[in-house]
């Protein structure tokens, strides 16, 4: 991240946050009570984020429909993760 603000500052800042990332191209952390919660990006990011998911989507559904898919039953899921067959947790 290049620059990191608390949510209140973020808050009170907001203009400020937004012309750092829209004319200076940085990208802003914001962050709760030391925690990073959030993050102000360039358009051109998301945008290229949201192509990158939709190419990984697409790429699925090819997967899918060319029965290359490799389907596990619920219940194999399940016992991996340590839980019953309904989802909820072995006592």
């Amino acid at each position: 991240m290049d620059a990191s603000y608390t949510l209140t500052d973020a808050r009170n800042n907001l203009g400020k946050v937004v012309n750092e990332v829209r004319h200076g191209g940085r990208t802003v952390e914001i962050t709760d009570h030391g925690t990073p919660v959030a993050a102000v990006v360039p358009i051109g990011l998301l945008d290229y984020v949201q192509q990158l998911e939709d190419e990984r989507d697409l790429a699925a559904a090819e997967d899918s429909k060319a029965g290359t898919t490799r389907w596990v039953p619920h219940a194999d899921v399940a016992a991996r993760f340590g839980l019953n067959p309904d989802g909820t947790r072995k006592k």
